[in-house]
């Protein structure tokens, strides 16, 4: 993997390695090469998940600290500024291409969507072999470190606390409902949570769980605000069969009637979740109408300069058409009345 055809960062055309923006983005304007200069890292063995234990993809995924080192990136065990994700070891499908399925996914994200994301671009071992690389943003240009939390740590949930599956036993409602109460500018950092959650849902995201969301400092107020998006990927393409999302929508045992009919989520499922966050209706409405059809060229365009083979583009693509088509579907011509 010598000479690429498109960006490894945003995939735009025309470009042998990282275009100017993405050098830029990526590594302050240095000229790193989009191969690295080490091979794979000897794979050190997880520990198996338990029984009982729901099944995620983040639990096969090994991650490695990487720096700027005299133009090249190097590993590290202190002073990491980016985070490398390999190909993973595991028994779901087609782990091979994860790296460029997380790309991707974030790319979308990104640029289709306009989810703040956190930098990150494709890089390649010697052998060819493809790895996400990411640029931390909990640590600051001075190499400071920025306070960040997940939901999780605000929840007050782990393995020990709450059981094996802690992540996933919660709503996103009660993450809605945490962010109210850390955050001064709840109405502004509300919608964030709500665009991403709609993303997550469109690409089949399955591993939109509660250590995927997080707050961190702002530099200048010291107030919690929204991280960017991270984690982001079509989860479906490697685990075929799993719930439609990771988290139920609502706490308890709330179902809207339109899910209860139609057995999965649509327009009027988010349009509740909306309103329980306490967004305005047109906020809501206008948010929800980014996730429609005239989306899909933007996702296709991004999926055809992607390093996902031809069949995957083409199932990922369906699967955001099915998505975005339920959320098209309402059972009700007007905004919804509150459920309670």
């Amino acid at each position: 993997m010598n000479a690429l055809t498109v960006c490894p960062g945003c995939l735009r055309d025309q470009h042998t390695s990282y275009c100017p923006a993405c050098r830029r983005n990526l590594f302050g304007g240095v000229p790193v090469s989009h191969v690295l200069p080490f091979t794979r890292p000897e794979y050190n063995a997880r520990k198996a998940q338990s029984a009982g234990e729901r099944m995620s993809i983040s639990g096969v995924q090994t991650k490695h600290s990487l720096r700027l080192a005299s133009g090249s990136l190097v590993l590290t065990e202190r002073g990491g500024e980016y985070i490398l994700k390999p190909v993973p070891h595991g028994s779901f499908e087609r782990l091979d291409l994860l790296p460029a399925n997380e790309h991707v996914t974030m790319q979308i994200a990104s640029q289709v969507f306009g989810i703040s994301t956190a930098i990150n671009g494709l890089v390649f071992f010697p052998d060819g072999t493809p790895a996400y690389l990411t640029r931390r943003f909990d640590v600051l240009a001075d190499g400071k470190k920025r306070g960040q939390e997940d939901f999780a740590q605000f929840a007050g949930r782990t393995a020990e606390s709450a059981g094996k599956n802690y992540k996933y036993d919660f709503s996103y409602e009660e993450i809605g409902e945490l962010l109210k109460r850390y955050v001064g500018a709840y109405q502004v950092e509300v919608e964030k949570l709500f665009t991403q959650i709609l993303f997550s849902y469109v690409v089949q995201n399955g591993d939109a769980h509660l250590k995927n969301f997080s707050l961190f400092r702002s530099e200048k107020f010291g107030d919690h605000l929204m991280a960017p998006a991270y984690d982001l990927l079509n989860t479906r393409i490697h685990v075929p069969v799993e719930p439609d999302t990771a988290l139920n929508l609502f706490k308890g045992d709330f179902t809207t009637d339109s899910s209860a009919v139609n057995g999965k989520y649509c327009q009027d499922d988010f349009t509740e979740l909306g309103r329980r966050f306490g967004m305005q209706e047109e906020r809501v409405k206008r948010i929800m109408g980014r996730f429609a059809m005239p989306a899909l060229p933007g996702v296709q365009r991004l999926l055809d300069r992607s390093f996902l083979p031809p069949d995957v583009r083409e199932t990922y693509l369906a699967h955001v058409r099915q998505r975005i088509g339920r959320l098209e579907y309402s059972d009700k011509s007007e905004f919804p009345p509150s459920s309670g």
